[in-house]
């Protein structure tokens, strides 16, 4: 099983906000070795023209390192540079696609991409957490909210949770 990254770009305005009319875009979470060896490539392949030029800068930079540095330096750091941009090429699509207007709905466990958007579809997403703006605001018959949970002291509690 491998994690899958779900990300949908709502319905236009016109349209009515159902799952028929959501973009709906599916990266698997794994080390891209396309990404590590031919950066240039992957990013015209995935269109991501930022990153494209963050990379040629940043391979202008390493030559022009080199050039004081020697050589040798500039190459390890350089296979740094390409081995971290396939660690992270899942990561680079998804903040890509967050800027084209995509949200991301969480994350899935699942045999392949196909499987992944079915579990999205069904619901069965592992959501992000909301955050405390989110919420919505609490009634009278409600507990309290605004009980702080920070630790008096230094010392760990002990015992069994219940």
């Amino acid at each position: 099983m491998s994690l899958f990254a779900i990300y949908a770009k709502p319905a236009a305005p016109d349209l009515p906000q159902t799952l028929a009319n959501e973009e709906v875009e599916v990266i698997k979470d794994r080390f891209s070795i396309f990404a590590c060896l031919l950066t240039p490539i992957w990013c015209v392949w995935h269109k991501l023209w930022l990153e494209l030029v963050a990379y040629v800068g940043v391979a202008f930079v390493l030559g022009f390192v080199a050039f004081f540095v020697g050589e040798s330096a500039s190459a390890w750091v350089g296979f740094l540079v390409a081995v971290l941009i396939g660690l992270e090429a899942s990561s680079i699509r998804g903040y890509a696609l967050q800027r084209k207007g995509y949200l991301f709905k969480g994350g899935v466990l699942a045999q392949s991409a196909r499987d992944a958007e079915w579990c999205y579809v069904a619901g069965q997403l592992d959501q992000p957490t909301k955050k405390a703006s989110e919420t919505p605001p609490s009634t009278s018959d409600q507990a309290p909210t605004n009980i702080s949970t920070t630790l008096l002291s230094n010392e760990r509690p002990s015992g069994a949770i219940q």
